[in-house]
């Protein structure tokens, strides 16, 4: 149980969420470019500018190849967590960028501005042209609402029994098409290429038959492997398209997705290619598992790859050997879906069995000399302002006890020198990374490099004798091996080549151990310092990398494979096997190797572009960010809302729009909403989000988020009003029954602030809640002895009520392809309301100076609610859930206007959801869930169907008034459920 709850807990740290939140606490500027303009925070100022200078020289040479033009571009420039990524809102004109430097082992090494600001603005012009009607209107949604039967007599209508909402999407691009674009960005750039990690992915699939179906290109959900080859995949047949066809092609292709006929890539093939997806993509597929296959052949018939030691997961990392040489210790993701959620584990060689050290740890890690203790890096957000940062820690495997030893220094990848007395790692600010050196304590922090220019720096080793510093270093493409003195002096490169040369260890000799790609396959590779003399020990079809090697010269390395990274253990003798010439074959522009030209590019300097200096950048003028709005963006939708049967199906319909913006920082935003029928029903709400500085309270460290909410609903219901009642004979007989009608007025006004607690998956809510309720009836006629007489509209205000409300959230969740319809995790939400409400439930009035008011009686009471989910995994996808809810309301018994209620579609769903309610409730719901089948990998049209569960539940509960009930009057109730898993254009 306990490591669970471990393991949830680093797996939501390492969920993407926790990087897009607003920090008020920093200050903001803006620079403006030609084409855009770029906001960052204090700290972030050199990305910032280089940031400008790319977007405006890409900005040209992008647009003119799918002949669209966006409007400005705001850039966000983000240096708060150590987390890589870059993401386009293309309806916002909103690009955000992460200054971290991409490190990922399934991706080469690039420059990263470069590489992130071109590909994310191909996204912006590619998608943008390729929309039906404008990023104006992402989306118009047909929704149905229906009721239960069953309600209260003062009910209008029951609760909603099902509810369908379904978006008509004006963009469709697959994700295959998105990515492969933004990856082929402009192919002159060369900020992204055809590297060997690329060519590695897509050459194992095609060797060993695995690679993804046409179908499978088109969506994400995948895991981190699988969503990867959607990018890999997506640029190769990107690439292929633009030499067969030519780059012509795909602009044509993104304006046919755009035509309002068009909503799958098949459509959009056969008006351009004259053949359907499933056509080119069998060309393709066809085409590169040959190619490969000949140009794979000398390897595969002198394969040294030695023996697979750790093949669960996709995952598994730095393998190394323990000082004893009896056991190996790897990093593994094991049966996560993602490579985040990784730990350290130890292979015993005598036993072959793995068994897990250290949780939650993806970094390097060293073995502390003369202890059972480990030494490595990992992310928390224990830090000033919750930061998500890598701090070192020391692992004491005795005592099962850790001791952080930095805080918010931002390292990663340490490595301990031999004594035991330093430690040396990579830390990150503004896009740079550079080596620091601390004692073993953590303390007396020293900075050996000074780059300052987007250089990044890569798995520091100490020498043998602990008088240096081997790294991988990286600027544009690739990657070199330096070194440097621990005293900072003496810094140079040691291997500098146009290959790719990374991972540098020390066999006992102090050669250099290490992973190139020089044949176009990583391999592992010996190097003497001294005689210059290298030697290649590996000759594999995937890739080796992060070697280690013993003292009897045996080589621990992860490599490639088609199922992702491998521990492999080759043996001394085996490193002597490898024959000349007998190496892959590697084509550096595939599938064909051949581009065709293309003109427009003639128009921009190219030369200036590849030959690029971000050392220098324009004389841009910083100023203090005053605020930028993304335009609004409209959801139109048309409901059938049947809430009325007796109504007629034109009154049903109910057509209104969703409106949305927000500050370009997520600062403020808002959404509103509306809707209203022929018979003038209207739904209205307005939120509003502030997420700002507040005065004083900022400056004592806290940061709500606050919120104002209005909502206003109405209904209709038709009535009789009775006149001239007469009683004979036991029947009652009317001189008038006039039709008329009541309508229904609902107001209500929420002020809300949230606020984290201790972290990020704790929050405090504060709302209080003004409501109002009214029923007024509509003016008639009657007919009197003196003709006839208009009765006036008259309201009755029923219900004022108040709450001040505090919830307390906590809401943790693996993160898994599944998560959706199986999640892994906890959820707990514990709620107080003080309410003090007036409310007329006798119908009795009163006059008061005249005037004919509602006799109110006065409700104050406190309600308490608990309301808590456990998903506990069991094996193979399948899960448990246990659901406890249970409320109370303090004090003397109130109306069931304020009752808790049970039932329903998102309660106990064997009963309506007016059935069970009262003063208290208590229910307990079980649900076993499994999968009932897995990657169907089945498309319709636009639908794309990928998974099915299958649940079986247990409720067992009850609400009632006054003493608790006996235990076996409670309800019970059984049922299923499917939860089907479906993507619809791609999205």
């Amino acid at each position: 149980m306990k490591k669970f709850f471990l393991l949830i807990l680093f797996y939501a740290l390492n969920s993407y969420a926790q990087f897009t939140e607003f920090h008020p606490e920093l200050d903001w500027y803006t620079i403006k470019g030609k084409h855009v303009e770029v906001h960052f925070h204090e700290g972030a100022e050199r990305t910032a500018r280089v940031v400008a200078k790319i977007a405006d020289e890409v900005w040209g040479p992008i647009t003119s190849l799918y002949n669209y033009e966006p409007d400005k571009v705001h850039f966000i420039i983000k240096d708060i967590d150590d987390y890589s990524n870059g993401a386009t809102y293309f309806f916002d004109n909103k690009i955000e960028i992460w200054t971290s430097a991409l490190d990922f082992d399934l991706r080469g090494a690039h420059n990263w501005l470069r590489n992130v600001i071109s590909h994310e603005f191909t996204h912006m012009v590619q998608i943008q042209a390729a929309m039906k009607i404008g990023r104006s209107v992402p989306a118009v949604f047909l929704q149905l609402l229906s009721y239960e039967d069953e309600r209260r007599p003062d009910i209008l209508y029951g609760y909603p029994n099902y509810v369908i909402s379904y978006p008509l999407a004006t963009v469709n691009v697959p994700a295959w098409f998105a990515e492969g674009t933004a990856q082929y960005m402009r192919k002159e750039f060369d900020y992204d290429n055809w590297d060997t990690h690329r060519d590695m992915i897509l050459r194992s699939y095609a060797l060993d038959d695995n690679m993804l179906t046409w179908e499978q290109m088109g969506v994400f959900g995948k895991t981190s492997l699988g969503n990867e080859s959607v990018y890999n995949s997506g640029f190769a047949l990107t690439r292929y398209i633009s030499q067969k066809y030519g780059e012509d092609k795909l602009e044509k292709i993104t304006k046919a997705l755009g035509t309002f006929t068009n909503f799958t890539i098949d459509a959009a093939f056969t008006d351009v290619l004259g053949k359907d997806g499933s056509q080119i993509y069998n060309e393709w597929s066809s085409y590169l598992k040959d190619d490969y296959k000949k140009r794979s052949q000398a390897v595969l018939e002198n394969l040294v790859e030695g023996k697979m030691i750790a093949k669960d997961g996709f995952g598994n990392f730095y393998p190394t050997y323990s000082p004893d040489g009896k056991k190996i210790l790897y990093i593994s993701n094991k049966s996560s879906d993602y490579f985040s959620p990784a730990s350290i584990y130890e292979y015993d060689i005598q036993t072959n069995k793995s068994k897990i050290l250290v949780a939650g740890v993806r970094s390097t890690y060293s073995w502390i000399p003369g202890e059972n203790k480990i030494l490595y890096s990992k992310i928390s957000e224990d830090n000033p302002n919750s930061y998500n940062v890598h701090d070192i820690y020391i692992y004491d495997l005795n005592k099962e006890d850790e001791t952080r030893l930095t805080f918010n220094l931002r390292a990663n990848q340490p490595n301990l020198s031999h004594d035991g007395s330093k430690i040396v790692f990579l830390f990150q600010k503004d896009g740079t990374t550079n080596l620091g050196l601390v004692d073993i304590d953590g303390k007396n922090f020293r900075q050996l490099t000074t780059f300052e220019n987007g250089e990044q720096v890569y798995n520091p080793k100490f020498s043998n004798d602990d008088s240096f510093i081997i790294f991988d270093y990286s600027y544009n493409q690739t990657r070199d091996i330096a070194r440097i003195n621990t005293d900072g002096s003496d810094y140079k490169f040691v291997i500098q080549t146009d290959h790719d040369e990374r991972n540098p260890n020390f066999d006992k000799d102090g050669n250099l151990i290490f992973s190139s790609d020089e044949t176009g396959v990583f391999n592992i590779y010996s190097y003497n310092l001294d005689t210059k003399e290298k030697k290649q020990l590996t000759n594999v079809i995937g890739g080796a990398f992060m070697p280690d090697i013993n003292a009897e010269g045996d080589i621990v390395y992860a490599g490639y494979t088609s199922t992702g990274y491998k521990i492999f253990e080759i043996s001394a003798e085996e490193e002597n096997q490898i024959k000349a010439g007998m190496n892959y074959i590697w084509q550096p522009d595939p599938p064909l190797g051949v581009d065709k030209p293309n003109g427009d590019i003639n128009n921009f300097n190219i030369s200036a572009l590849k030959n690029y200096d971000d050392y220098e950048t324009p004389d841009y003028q910083k100023e203090k960010y005053s605020g930028a709005f993304s335009t609004l963006t409209f959801f139109p939708f048309i409901r059938i809302d049947n809430y009325t049967i007796a109504n007629s199906f034109l009154q049903k319909i109910k057509p209104g729009v969703y409106v949305s913006s927000s500050d370009m920082l997520n600062r403020y935003s808002i959404f509103a909403g509306g809707s209203i029928n022929t018979r003038l029903e209207r739904d209205l709400f307005f939120i509003f989000e502030y997420k700002n500085k507040l005065p004083l309270i900022s400056d004592l460290g806290l940061r709500p988020e606050l919120s104002a909410e209005l909502y206003s609903i109405s209904r209709k219901a038709d009535v009789d009003v009775f006149f001239g009642v007469d009683s004979t004979n036991g029947e009652v007989t009317y001189d008038q029954i006039i039709p008329t009608s009541v309508t229904y007025n609902l107001l209500e006004f929420d002020f809300v602030a949230k606020h984290r607690l201790f972290d990020r998956f704790q929050n405090l809510e504060l709302r209080f809640i003004y409501s109002r309720y009214t029923a007024t009836l509509n003016s008639f006629i009657i007919q009197t002895g003196d003709g006839p007489f208009l009765y006036p509209t008259t309201d009755d205000r029923y219900f004022v009520g108040r709450d001040f409300r505090v919830k307390y959230s906590l809401e943790q969740y693996a993160p898994g392809r599944d998560m959706e319809i199986n999640p892994v995790g906890i959820k707990l939400d514990m709620t107080y309301d003080y309410e003090w409400n007036e409310f007329n439930n006798t119908g009795e009035y009163k006059v008061e100076d005249g005037i004919l008011k509602p006799d109110y009686n006065n409700f104050n009471f406190h309600r308490l609610e608990m309301n808590g989910w456990l998903h506990f995994p069991l094996f193979n996808d399948h899960t448990l859930t246990a659901r406890l809810r249970g409320g109370t309301i303090l004090g003397p018994q109130v109306p069931d206007f304020f009752d808790f209620y049970l039932g329903g579609l998102i309660g106990f769903k064997a009963y309506p959801f007016y059935a069970i309610s009262g003063n208290e409730l208590a229910w307990l719901n079980l649900t076993y869930r499994f999968p009932l089948w897995r990657d169907i990998d089945a498309r319709m049209g636009h639908f794309y169907l990928d998974k099915i569960f299958l649940s079986f539940h247990f409720d067992y509960g009850d609400a009632w008034n006054g003493d608790f009930p006996a235990l076996n009057d409670f309800k019970k109730g059984a049922g299923a459920e499917i939860r089907a898993h479906l993507t619809s254009y791609y999205l």
